[in-house]
């Protein structure tokens, strides 16, 4: 009879033996091949991410080596969200541990049945035929489904154009989770590239006679510009004041505190500048004049059917009240690609030059 052994174990063994075995097991994966990740900062809301596998052959360029935090590889790991820089085992996600607990589990007690199984047909082998005693051992392993682990993949799924690694977040991020570069332009250029394909699909019904829906689907870009600016501004703002106003962060970041004031150029500006900051600073004249009349249009389409009151009016001089605003998706491209640079700009306030990294308990970096 052999001795009790953990072969399905073996295979995943890369230390130690018996049953002092040390294993390693691969992360589950989403259908896209991301492993999960969940940022050991606390206030990195909402935490969750995706990483994916690193090409081969990679190489940071001498253009974006400036913009990385880290040389891309293993051994550390950026929080999108916050820029915490630690571990790659302080990012591995809890269910995960407890997926693998559930596989050494599943496969030890396998093992563990096929030994039995095995030792009762032994000891029934050597029982002889027509003894007085006659003695059968009946061995009847529980049959456990193997644990079923599902991960989703997240709709935000970028490649850092820096060091080129995969990863998903939800909606919006500020970092690479590999290099930590500033990824806050790239965000919003894929925002932009949805409302160019928006504009096309109203434009196909435009030509197909439907008008309305035309106008709808427009209108729908158009709102979806200034929610991607708004969002970007409100999450550099705060991610700036956590870094630069620590001690004033918890009061200036309060939803009270912040409403909808990104929706506004001039309270907007009122908000950077706490941190000494001008968002708008440099663009030209036709440029801002495009940007404020796009947010005041914004409001129209939203809260008054697209219908224009004397307010919009009297800021455009060119529509009359009562009727509907005008949509043109050359604008609204322009619109897009106005709020686009000034993001860029923005992006810039985040860059290792432009940050002063804090150690963070543990040894890491902290980029606000």
């Amino acid at each position: 009879m052999r001795r009790l052994g953990f072969p399905r174990l073996e295979k995943h063994r890369v230390g130690g033996f018996g049953d002092r075995m040390e294993l390693s097991y691969p992360a589950p994966r989403t259908p896209s091949g991301k492993v999960y990740q969940y940022s050991p900062n606390p206030d990195a809301a909402p935490r969750l991410f995706l990483i994916g596998d690193a090409p081969e052959m990679r190489q940071v360029s001498e253009d974006h080596r400036h913009r990385i935090r880290r040389d891309p590889g293993p051994g550390e790991t950026v929080c999108p969200y916050s820029g915490y820089l630690a571990k790659d085992e302080d990012f591995v996600h809890l269910d995960d541990i407890e997926a693998i607990k559930k596989q050494v589990v599943h496969e030890a007690s396998a093992d563990l049945n096929d030994y039995l199984a095995e030792f009762a047909r032994d000891f029934n082998r050597k029982q002889r035929p027509g003894g007085f005693i006659s003695m059968k051992m009946d061995f009847k392993p529980a049959h456990r489904p193997r644990p079923l682990v599902i991960r989703e993949d997240l709709m935000r799924d970028l490649q850092c154009d820096a060091c080129e690694r995969a990863y998903a977040v939800y909606a919006i991020a500020l970092f690479c989770p590999d290099c930590g570069a500033p990824n806050l332009a790239l965000h919003f250029g894929r925002e932009v590239a949805l409302v160019g394909e928006q504009i096309a699909i109203a434009d196909g019904h435009a030509d197909a006679g439907k008008p309305e829906i035309a106008y709808r689907l427009t209108g729908n870009a158009h709102e979806d510009v200034l929610t991607a600016f708004e969002t970007a501004l409100k999450t550099v703002y705060k991610h700036l004041v956590r870094h630069h106003l620590p001690d004033r962060a918890a009061e200036l970041c309060s939803k009270r505190a912040v409403g909808n004031a990104f929706q506004n150029i001039d309270r907007a500006r009122e908000k950077f500048g706490l941190i000494g900051i001008d968002p708008f600073a440099g663009m030209g004249t036709d440029d801002l004049d495009l940007l404020t009349l796009n947010i005041q249009k914004r409001h129209v389409i939203g809260h008054n059917l697209g219908i224009a009151d004397e307010h919009y009016v009297e800021l455009t001089q060119d529509e009359q009240p009562g009727r509907t605003v005008r949509l043109i998706g050359a604008e609204i491209a322009r619109f897009a690609d106005i709020c686009l640079s000034v993001v860029s700009t923005l992006e810039e306030r985040l860059l290792p030059s432009a940050v002063n990294p804090a150690k963070n308990e543990g040894g890491g970096d902290a980029a606000g």
